[in-house]
């Protein structure tokens, strides 16, 4: 009989291995969310960065104002966003991010999600074998992304006690760069910056985005910043102190990089709440670049209907400001909602976020300990996900974003209160109640130590 692994080629056979862990979680969460009336027993997702807080009134317009007429039917004007949508996106870019040069169409790519524009900007820049540095905790996406098709490996960089967001973080760099190129397997590429940042929910000060800029140009490596929550910032009195946020679209290059070198990621997803639609995008100033990307990208074309629905709301102005102001202040309400509950029950977080979805929460005090009295590691933290999950909820862990520290978890707070506070109580073999001031009941989970 014919070994069927013989049917594929080298490159089908080094995914044989399937989803990795985080995917498959995410895809049973998928299957299985929890809703009020057709799925009560459902699991609770507090763990994918989804923004459900405005749902209700983007179904509501786009329903009202969008209108499939034949030729959203068919193939559309470019295989890389309307020209409608990328003199749109144009707009809005140079208004919202602040770039030194404006941005023109013709340096904009649209494809199906970010993780697609990822995947090609991957396959146009890095051979197999190739890495990327990534800082730490590293959104588990990104592994996906790079490997699937061009076997680009994510290099997580590590930083010990010092700040990732500070200029000292280089030096870290630095070290990674040099230990994976004296592999002698690859040549690290270019440099992801998640800004804001996913977990963490922070910005980058100016002067480390030029300190990273140097770096880029000294070691003739790329630039890619995903600014996919860009829009997503908000001032709360608990983090009025906040770097804010600043593109790297923004920061005047000269005699620090070749703007060649500097590539900026953007999507519907996150700052449009609308992860299903599936639009990314890539802004280069790379001529080169966009033409190699040209090729592949057809493989990812964006909808003509998502291609609509994103014109029309970047052309309505009124709905827009009011969109992005009112999306900015429910979030601020959800961040503080959570750290507050936090709060309350001593439990530590990264504090200082202004942006983003989530917390990047500290759960070791409930991990357990590990029979030859050692500190608790991978196997405890598996113990622990799988205890909360049990209970019925999801939340992102440590592991899947290659956390320096176990017992980490992002906790996404971008849903309306009922459902977060529903998540945070439920689990199996909650052992006692205590009552908040507004009456919502937060439970202390046995096995678990105390409770969210």
């Amino acid at each position: 009989m014919v070994c069927l692994e013989s049917m594929l080629s080298g490159r089908g056979r080094k995914n044989l291995i399937g989803p990795n862990e985080n995917l498959k979680a995410l895809l049973e969460v998928l299957a299985n969310s929890y809703h009020e009336k057709t799925n009560p027993d459902g699991i609770i997702n507090l763990g994918i960065a989804e923004n459900t807080l405005m749902h209700q009134e983007l179904c509501k317009y786009m329903n009202n104002s969008c209108r499939l007429e034949s030729k959203h039917l068919s193939y559309g004007d470019t295989a890389w966003g309307s020209l409608r949508l990328r003199m749109n996106l144009a707009g809005f870019v140079n208004k919202y991010f602040h770039p030194v040069m404006e941005i023109n169409p013709g340096e904009i790519i649209v494809s199906s999600g970010v993780s697609g524009i990822l995947d090609q900007l991957a396959w146009a820049t890095c051979n197999e074998g190739d890495g990327v540095l990534i800082g730490k905790p590293v959104y588990s996406g990104f592994t996906f992304d790079l490997a699937s098709r061009s076997k680009v490996h994510d290099v997580a960089v590590s930083f010990g006690d010092i700040d990732p967001f500070s200029a000292k973080a280089l030096q870290c760099y630095k070290e990674q760069l040099e230990a994976f190129n004296r592999k002698g397997e690859g040549k690290i590429k270019a440099v992801i910056l998640t800004n804001p940042h996913n977990p963490f929910g922070k910005c980058y000060p100016v002067e480390t985005i030029k300190a990273l800029m140097r770096f880029c140009q000294e070691h003739n490596l790329h630039l890619i910043s995903d600014e996919i929550y860009a829009l997503s910032v908000f001032k709360t009195p608990y983090n009025a102190d906040a770097v804010g946020f600043h593109s790297v679209l923004s920061v005047d290059p000269t005699g620090l990089i070749d703007p060649n070198r500097i590539h900026t990621l953007y999507g519907m997803s996150k700052d449009f709440s609308a992860n299903g639609l599936r639009l990314g995008l890539i802004i280069t100033r790379n001529p080169t670049l966009i033409q190699a990307m040209y090729s592949v990208v057809p493989f990812s074309w964006a909808s003509a209907p998502a291609d609509l629905i994103w014109s029309t709301i970047l052309e309505d102005t009124k709905f827009l400001t009011y969109y992005l102001d009112e999306n900015q202040r429910r979030l601020g309400e959800g961040y503080e909602l959570l750290t507050t509950t936090l709060d309350r029950y001593g439990i530590k977080y990264v504090k200082g976020g202004n942006a983003g979805f989530f917390l990047w929460v500290d759960l070791s005090f409930a991990l357990e300990k590990p029979e030859d009295g050692g500190e608790p590691g991978v196997m405890e933290d598996k113990k622990l996900n799988k205890k909360i999950w049990d209970g019925k909820v999801y939340l992102a862990t440590t592991g899947g974003f290659q956390g320096e520290k176990t017992g980490w978890y992002r906790i996404t707070f971008a849903h309306p209160k009922p459902l977060l506070m529903l998540g945070l109580k439920r689990s199996e073999g909650a052992e006692s109640c205590n009552k908040t001031s507004d009456g919502v009941e937060i439970f202390s989970v046995v096995k678990i130590g105390r409770v969210l």
